[in-house]
This record gives structure tokens, C-alpha cells and sequence, in this order.
């Protein structure tokens, strides 16, 4: 199994070498499915895989969370591009042998002036995209996690609206080093409905990431890195960085590769007792406004 999983991980990473932007690239919709939801994520350069502190992890990488013995709610609310506005509610039960999650999210566009052909308004309308997923993950070995994700998502335009039913397959593996771990996740698997007699493709992606522990002035630190080949762009790929502080200040940063308009991200978490509250930080270039996530997290 262990073999089966480098293999998968080197041919993942000779695929995403090679690939480029799919002739359909047009074609391809919901994109709010990689929206970074929460602060975590949104700190981390999008990822936070491994981040305890992330009640949505699963929805990223299905197999991951199961590594944890802990039981989490959390509410995040992101400020994101364009005045939109991208919610999430997760509820994640790990057990180290399995794991049991699911999670809703939407992204909400707000008010928008419907104008007919000569330009005059004619009313206002407000599109909406939603999706509920679940989650289940298991122990295979040791030292092999698998992970699935099911979910649903609804797209409300104009004069349209559309179905999808997608999924998520993820593999963890714990190699034979202190602290650290691989995974490898196909995302966004599935099909949707015809909208306007146009059926648009959901933006599948392939993710391999890495990360690793190391405990430095007794202090816990984590960095990670991910390569990112979603079928209608470029490779992509970052590194981030999170360090716990006597277990009640959190500091996360990362840095962005091959994105035209995001670079750096940073944010932190602060605990007390069963609560943690979240915060993240995205710039983006100057032709688009910077993002924030707020997060509250409950530990039953």
C-alpha cells in the first residue's frame, strides 16, 4: 500500500509538470468551491490540511482529520472579493480510527443590477451558491488514512439555476519520519445539471501536500507545502508556516507560488478553555481588495 501511494504521488506530480490549461477551460464553473473558507485555511495560503485548529479541514483534504481525537463546531465568516460574502458552518467528530464530518457553505454575491439590452435597470437580483458536504474517513493501516467527501451544491443566477453532486477522494500517509505526513486528494469529482442548455463542468484539481513538525524552544511549529493543478489553470503551489505559543496563541502565515493576484496570507488563533477564535489575512494585488476571515471554534 505504502508503494501504491508513492506511486500515485509521483505520477500526480509528473502530471501536474506536464499539464496545462484545458481546451475547455471556459466551461468550467463553482468555482466558490476553492474558496478558502474559515481563517484557518485562508491564513495558510489556502491549505491548513493538518490544522487542528480547522474544523473544515476535511472539505480540503477527506483523510486528514481522522488522524485527530477531538470533537469541533465552528462558524467562520470570510469578507471576500468584490463585496461577496463566504460563510461556513463545519461540525468535525475524529476518533484517530475514523472520522465523521460535514459541512455547509455558501458564498452570497449580494444585490445585483439586472439591466436589460439598451442598459436601462429593469430590477435587482441575487445570486447564490450553496453546497452541503459530508465526510468520512478510516484508519486503513497504521499508517494510511483514506477519506471521502459527498456533497450537493445549488447555483442561483439570474434566470437560472443548477444542481451538482460532487466528490472528494483523499489518501494520508504517515512516512517513516517524526512528525511528518503526505497526502494526496483528487477534489470536485462529479456532475452537474444543464444550465441554459449549457452544462458547466465543475473545477476538478488534483493536491499533493507535505508537511512537517518540529518542536523549537519547546514550542510546536508545522511547515507545509502543496503543489495545486486545477484542470483549467496553471500549476500553482505555496508553503505556509503555523506555530502554537504555549497553547493559547496561535501565529499562521504562508506565501502564494504562481497566483497572478494573491501573494502572502497571515493570521493567528487565540484559546481559552473550549474556545477558539480565528482571524485571516489575504493580500491580493492592488486591481482587487484584500480578505478577511473571522472563525469561532467550540471543543465539546
Amino acid at each position: 500500500m505504502k508503494h501504491t501511494i508513492i506511486t500515485l504521488c509521483i505520477m500526480l506530480i509528473g502530471g501536474m509538470c506536464f499539464a496545462g490549461i484545458d481546451e475547455n477551460a471556459g466551461t468550467y464553473g463553482y468555482k466558490f468551491l476553492n474558496v478558502p473558507y474559515g481563517p484557518v485555511s485562508l491564513s495558510l495560503a489556502g491549505r491548513g490540511v493538518f490544522s487542528i485548529d480547522n474544523p473544515g479541514s476535511f472539505l480540503l483534504q477527506p483523510a486528514a482529520s481522522c488522524m485527530n481525537d477531538q470533537h469541533l463546531l465552528g462558524i467562520t465568516h470570510n469578507m471576500w472579493l468584490a463585496d461577496t460574502q463566504a460563510n461556513m458552518i463545519a461540525y468535525s467528530f475524529a476518533q484517530r480510527k475514523s472520522h465523521f464530518g460535514i459541512a455547509m457553505r455558501n458564498l452570497d454575491y449580494g444585490e445585483i443590477e439586472n439591466r436589460d439590452d439598451m442598459g436601462f435597470l429593469i430590477g435587482n437580483y441575487h445570486p447564490l451558491d450553496i453546497d452541503v458536504t459530508a465526510n468520512y474517513a478510516h484508519r486503513v493501516t497504521p499508517s494510511i488514512y483514506a477519506g471521502a467527501n459527498l456533497g450537493i451544491l445549488y447555483q442561483k443566477l439570474n434566470t437560472a439555476s443548477s444542481l451538482a453532486l460532487h466528490t472528494d477522494l483523499g489518501l494520508c500517509w504517515l512516512p517513516p519520519v517524526k512528525d511528518a505526513k503526505i497526502t494526496l486528494v483528487g477534489r470536485n469529482l462529479g456532475i452537474a445539471n444543464h444550465t441554459d442548455e449549457e452544462r458547466v463542468k465543475l473545477p476538478v484539481c488534483f493536491e499533493l501536500d507535505i508537511n512537517k513538525g518540529f518542536c523549537v524552544a519547546e514550542q510546536h511549529l508545522i511547515l507545509g507545502g502543496s503543489v495545486i493543478q486545477t484542470l483549467d489553470e496553471d500549476l500553482k503551489g505555496n508553503v505556509n508556516l503555523e506555530c502554537e505559543l504555549f497553547q493559547l496563541l496561535t501565529l499562521r502565515g504562508g506565501y502564494l507560488l504562481g497566483y497572478d493576484a494573491q501573494d502572502f496570507s497571515a493570521g493567528f488563533g487565540v484559546k481559552y478553555k473550549n474556545i477558539s477564535v480565528d482571524y485571516g489575512y489575504g493580500a491580493f494585488n492592488s486591481e482587487l481588495n484584500d480578505v478577511h476571515s473571522f472563525g469561532v471554534t467550540y471543543r465539546f
